[in-house]
């Protein structure tokens, strides 16, 4: 299975458990010039922006992969998903996460930064 393959498997993945766990997708794949995130999703009074990651049995956690460059970024594409879905700017609180899927295990980390 090829990197775009396997990260499609795991956002389905992903969806799938979140939505199990109450929450409503709003949009899949978001992105701009500055790149992507991968699911924004709604639960209670909470807006989710995730990082998906499909994981293999390498030497570090997916949580490393969260750079400044990284924070800085998703910070940047969620004030630009916000700033054209203002219906969700004002009346929602804002998490950062991180979903690791490694083979049928699902963990969430929510409020990372």
């Amino acid at each position: 299975m090829n990197k775009i393959d396997r990260g499609k498997e795991g956002e389905s993945i992903a969806i799938e458990y979140l939505q199990k766990s109450g929450h409503t997708i709003i949009d899949t794949n978001f992105r701009n010039r500055l790149g992507e995130i991968d699911i924004i999703s709604l639960r209670g009074e909470t807006l989710y922006f995730s990082e998906v990651k499909n994981w293999t049995g390498v030497f570090y956690s997916p949580l490393e992969t969260f750079t400044e460059k990284k924070i800085s970024k998703m910070r940047k594409l969620t004030e630009f998903f916000l700033s054209k879905h203002t219906k969700y700017s004002k009346n929602y609180l804002v998490s950062f996460c991180l979903i690791k899927i490694e083979r049928e295990n699902v963990e969430f980390f929510t409020d990372l930064f």
